[in-house]
């Protein structure tokens, strides 16, 4: 199976759910973008809560190309709040898992995307601050482009 996200540039709307620590769900809405450049591969992400008053994330990953023949390979972030996030992306079947932390281990989290069709993912994930939840997400990936 061929995966169309991460492994070849193009634009994705996203849609979907984040549920807070204590169980609290805001619908979410916006795009990932993934571009590929020689020497690495950019994904950044938008995304805005549908409420009265939207509340913006944006994500940038660089990471390394992967190579012909392999399944995995690393990728690193620079967040506001979380500091430095360090991970891998493996390609496994129908799934591209993730697993990452933060530089000092304090934040680690992991995301899958199950590729449904070549224009459509979804992304299931969870962001933990030791043992403690922060963050679990239920997302639509549709391609625009």
């Amino acid at each position: 199976m061929e995966h169309t996200f991460l492994l070849r540039p193009g634009l994705w709307q996203v849609e979907g759910d984040f549920v807070d620590g204590l169980g609290a769900v805001t619908g979410v809405e916006g795009t990932a973008e993934v571009r590929h450049y020689p020497d690495k591969w950019v994904y950044e992400g938008t995304l805005r809560t549908v409420t009265a008053t939207p509340q913006e994330t944006r994500t940038l990953y660089e990471i390394h190309p992967l190579a012909p023949g392999t399944i995995a390979t690393h990728w690193s972030s620079a967040s506001a709040t979380l500091g430095t996030l360090r991970g891998r992306f493996l390609i496994l079947d129908d799934a591209i898992l993730s697993v990452y932390e933060s530089a000092t281990g304090r934040y680690r989290g992991q995301d899958t995307l199950f590729r449904r069709s070549e224009r459509r993912y979804s992304a299931r994930g969870a962001l933990f601050d030791s043992a403690k939840l922060l963050s679990a997400w239920s997302f639509e990936l549709g391609r625009t482009g």
